[in-house]
């Protein structure tokens, strides 16, 4: 059974505790916890104590990263499509 990872290095615009960076964790989690009652998610790493490569620490903004482990290719992009319905 292959599986599919996804590792994302992003930048928020906002510090990690303002209300924008709050919503976007809240539904960064919806839609964890979506993938997760149908059953297409593995496993979503936390980031937290994870250290960020010099690279992600340049440039603008407040570094934010992220793991997801997904059945398959094919169960991950039914997944884009139905959240994008």
């Amino acid at each position: 059974m292959a599986l599919v990872s996804i590792y994302t290095v992003g930048r928020l615009n906002h510090p990690y505790d303002h209300p924008a960076s709050r919503e976007f964790f809240k539904v960064g989690n919806e839609v964890y916890r979506q993938a997760n009652i149908l059953g297409q998610l593995i496993e979503a790493f936390s980031p937290d104590g994870v250290p960020f490569s010099e690279e992600a620490l340049k440039g603008d903004g407040f570094p934010i990263l992220t793991l997801t482990v997904w059945k398959s290719l094919s169960i991950l992009i039914s997944f884009y499509i139905f959240r994008s319905a």
